[in-house]
């Protein structure tokens, strides 16, 4: 095949196949990331507004009407920008850990303290938030709470959830590698419309898990149930076995991805 074919073939068939194929994935990316929040009624809305737009402009030729739809749209990628932040966010996030990341490494050792000190948690309906860590730092976070930078141990994790009065209690805990890094932290909440029955500190953990790709434990305080959220989905009921294989699959030193 002489260079002239192929150059053919590719400004005529493999340039068009290669553009709808990036477009394909970043629509689905995007559906996937946005599936179940308040954005879905925000993209409505905004589908809504342009077919007024168009009936305004073109059919209807109301001109104070128009005036100030095109002077919205001019603005849109402004209000765009605000609107979606989390969402774009989410995005930007995933491809930079994609192309740089540094993912945590919790040994094993360190992932039976943590799944111990979450059975009693549940056992005893303490309640509990724990995040790890993985590609995408956690440093705006873990500034938001008190930074302790201590070995894992089953017993310090039950010290900061197990007494309801203590000062740490209700914020959560930032694990990175062997340590502690920070407790009584705080997580942006999750908009997602499917989580509104579970309590904060679902909607918390659902919420970082959505803007990063750190893996974080919830007990319930209401029922002891152990729950997971992992890249914008929430596992409920989740067994003390099944628990210690998702910590070792995601940030173990046995990683299965």
């Amino acid at each position: 095949m002489d260079s002239s074919t192929f150059s053919f073939i590719y400004n005529t068939y493999i340039v068009n196949m290669l553009d709808i194929a990036i477009l394909s994935f970043l629509f689905y990316r995007v559906i996937l990331i946005i599936k179940g929040t308040r954005a879905i009624q925000i993209i409505l809305g905004i589908l809504v507004i342009l077919v007024l737009t168009v009936i305004a402009r073109d059919i209807l030729h109301l001109r104070a009407l128009t005036w100030l739809l095109n002077n919205f749209w001019l603005a849109a990628v402004i209000i765009f920008a605000v609107v979606f932040q989390i969402e774009i966010r989410s995005v930007l996030a995933q491809i930079g850990s994609n192309i740089w990341g540094n993912s945590g490494n919790v040994k094993e050792s360190y992932i039976k303290e943590i799944a111990d000190a979450v059975e009693e948690l549940a056992f005893t309906m303490s309640g509990g938030l724990i995040a790890i860590e993985n590609e995408v730092g956690l440093k705006n976070f873990t500034e938001t709470g008190i930074m302790l930078n201590a070995n894992i141990s089953k017993e310090l994790l039950l010290s900061i959830f197990k007494n309801k009065s203590a000062p740490l209690h209700d914020g959560a805990i930032v694990i990175y590698n062997e340590k502690i890094i920070a407790a009584g932290c705080l997580f942006p909440l999750s908009h997602n419309t499917e989580v509104k029955l579970y309590g904060t500190r679902h909607r918390a953990a659902l919420g970082l898990s959505e803007i990063t790709d750190a893996l974080i434990i919830v007990v319930s305080e209401e029922t002891g149930n152990i729950s997971i959220a992992y890249k914008g989905k929430l596992k409920s009921n989740i067994s003390v076995t099944k628990l210690k294989e998702t910590i070792s699959s995601v940030v173990g030193g046995t990683k299965t991805r």
